[in-house]
């Protein structure tokens, strides 16, 4: 199956609705909190994916390209410079993401409720960058 910019945003969605669920649970586990920052962290990927796809026509294959990939859409001038804000929360994600998946670092209450609240903001965006 084709991965298209529509599929990508409609499961970062899927992925942030997770991660909302979950972030419900967070507040008194820890383990939900790091399972909370691991789907928002999932979701900016897809969300990510949607606009390189949309824009490019390719999606980075590695987790540690996400970055670069929305970076050259910044540089080609296919999205507006006041998305350059969302390149730190990528970049931060990237680094985060294998302690969210696979426990090498405890996140708290507050780390996934903030990833939440970024991963819905970029995922808004993306979607309204995609339509």
């Amino acid at each position: 199956m084709t991965d298209t910019a529509e599929r990508a945003i409609k499961e970062a969605e899927e992925w942030l609705i997770s991660a909302k669920d979950k972030l419900a649970l967070a507040e008194s586990d820890e383990g939900a909190a790091n399972v909370c920052c691991a789907l928002a962290i999932h979701a900016i990927i897809r969300a990510n994916d949607a606009i390189s796809l949309k824009f490019l026509r390719l999606k980075a294959t590695r987790h540690d390209d996400a970055s670069a990939m929305f970076s050259k859409v910044l540089q080609q001038g296919k999205i507006g410079s006041e998305n350059r804000r969302f390149l730190r929360l990528l970049q931060k994600a990237m680094s985060d993401k294998s302690g969210a998946d696979y426990g090498k670092k405890a996140f708290h209450y507050s780390e996934a409720k903030k990833y939440v609240e970024e991963a819905e903001e970029f995922v808004a965006a993306v979607k309204s960058l995609v339509k």
